[in-house]
């Protein structure tokens, strides 16, 4: 079989250990897939594309490609799936990394299974297995950053206060290759893992393939179907941090066969090649031309195209723009577009300065059914200095009668505040592990509303308690733990700030003595 690889080569070389010839086309922005075809002597067999951790490369025109199964695999799907679930569309089946998006997109009549992250077990050993030379109490390799890693970084501390710890791989040092990575775990008695997000990762896997115990948070997600709990790795919550640690530091007969279990297991089934087994078992029974037809995916992979320029504006992000604005205008042209399209298609004219556009996709949003429409004709209006129609879509928006009366140049404080309690209703929470701050308002989540709002007044106590809220339940422990820390200084005696305060502070491990 001939495979066609886009994004990462994750799967590359366990695809050649299969038996099947690979095909790895240059790493380009907008890669033109029917031109590709056109230059090749034989058509491939299967096309995958895996999300790149680092530089991501979308192609264009998978739309266009008929007859072959399109694979995706998505990767770190809870911070990524606000985009990759338009991603999808363009494929026959879809992968996810972590099990609860399968749901979500089978919701949406898409084929998906649950595909958990691996590594290659090999590169992660040295040449002879040797732990007798464990120095240090606990290992972490990874970004150990207080501003961008605040719940682990204080983790870390209150470790470091009481254990020996090696750490490696910081954005400052640079990536560690895997035979550096597991050097610093097998020197550690307890491979330390803290989870950004609920689920199976790779540091997990990284941690076993080395021979080293595991060491992770309690946190969700569904490592106990696949590996034991305190057989092939240990776990431990917040408030039984130093119990734990003890407990396991202080058994080092225990840790020798946890270590071997979760080897063995990683050997015999969570090594790549594994993964590209069950890939190919699932092939085996796809019907293909499941994926959209043009017609079909213009809307979504216009909108996954505006998302990703979003997320990544320095990666190719005006050449994303400018891909999803032909894609609207053909679903426009066809008469398919939907109203988010439109919506977005209408922010795209308003920062080229087509105002008359800009409006007339906005309003058939709104109309259509997209309420944020009537949000970006309330920032358009205001912009144009038109206060009075600025007001009236504000008010359309927010569903906020009782609003004040607008500002020139500014947005007022009643008025941010309700955009971001709307916006919570409408589903548009927060983005998670992604700031919409540096965008215009109109591309902001409630999140950023909040925080605007939040930062003009401080002391206003609902704004406190909605902000650390939103924060804390959506695992954003250490930044929740900061805002009701600073507005407890105003209402120290506030019952919903105290809990929030309490929760968060145990979670961050702020609290733990």
């Amino acid at each position: 079989m001939l495979i066609l690889c886009l994004g990462s080569e994750y799967f590359y070389h366990s695809f050649h250990k299969l038996g099947h010839s690979v095909l790895i086309p240059p790493h380009e922005e907008g890669l033109p897939i029917d031109t590709l075809f056109n230059g090749l002597q034989d058509r491939p067999d299967l096309i995958v594309y895996t999300d790149h951790l680092g530089q991501h490369h979308f192609p264009e025109g998978l739309s266009n490609i008929y007859g072959i199964p399109k694979i995706y695999y998505a990767v770190d799907t809870p911070i990524n799936f606000w985009w990759q679930k338009h991603f999808a569309h363009l494929f026959d089946y879809t992968f996810v990394d972590q099990k609860p998006f399968v749901a979500k997109l089978n919701g949406a009549g898409l084929a998906s299974s649950w595909l958990p992250v691996a590594v290659n077990v090999p590169s992660y050993q040295p040449e002879k297995l040797d732990l007798s030379n464990q120095s240090y109490d606990f290992g972490f390799v990874g970004s150990t950053d207080l501003n961008t890693r605040p719940k682990r970084n204080r983790l870390l501390k209150t470790l470091s206060n009481r254990y020996s710890l090696k750490t490696g791989g910081s954005r400052q040092e640079g990536w560690l290759t895997p035979e550096d990575s597991g050097q610093i775990y097998r020197q550690s008695r307890l491979a330390l893992n803290e989870c950004l997000f609920p689920g199976v990762t790779t540091r997990m896997m990284e941690a076993m393939a080395s021979g080293a115990v595991l060491f992770t948070e309690k946190a969700g997600g569904d490592l106990g179907e696949l590996f034991v709990p305190g057989e092939d790795f240990a776990w431990f919550e917040p408030e039984e941090l130093i119990e734990s640690a003890e407990f396991w530091l202080g058994d080092a007969k225990r840790r020798k066969k946890t270590a071997k279990r979760a080897l063995d297991k990683m050997a015999a089934a969570h090594d790549i090649d594994h993964r590209a087994e069950t890939l190919f078992n699932v092939i085996k029974r796809l019907h293909c031309g499941r994926a959209l037809v043009d017609v079909e995916a213009w809307n979504h992979e216009g909108q996954a195209m505006y998302l990703t320029a979003l997320r990544w504006p320095r990666e190719s992000g005006q050449v994303r723009i400018v891909r999803a604005e032909k894609l609207f205008e053909k679903a426009l042209d066809a008469n398919v577009i939907s109203p988010t399209s439109l919506y977005m298609l209408g922010q795209i004219k308003r920062h080229r300065k087509e105002g008359d556009l800009a409006e007339r996709y906005l309003v058939r949003a709104y109309e259509e059914g997209e309420a944020r429409g009537a949000l970006g004709l309330g920032l358009l209006k205001l912009c144009e200095g038109d206060l009075d129609s600025s007001q009236d879509w504000f008010v359309r928006f927010t569903q906020n009668p009782e609003l004040g009366p607008m500002e020139k140049n500014t947005l007022p404080f009643d008025h941010v505040k309700s955009v971001a309690r709307r916006l919570i209703e409408l589903g548009h929470d927060l983005s998670p592990g992604f700031s919409r701050v540096i965008h215009d308002p109109a591309e902001w989540n409630a999140l950023e509303f909040y925080q605007a709002a939040y930062s003009s007044r401080p002391g206003d106590l609902e704004i406190a308690q909605e902000l650390a809220g939103l924060l804390l339940n959506h695992g954003a422990s250490a930044e929740a733990l900061d805002v009701a820390q600073k507005a407890m200084e105003s209402h120290p005696n506030d019952p919903v700030l105290g809990g929030i305060y309490a929760q968060a502070g145990r979670a961050s491990y702020l609290t733990i003595n």
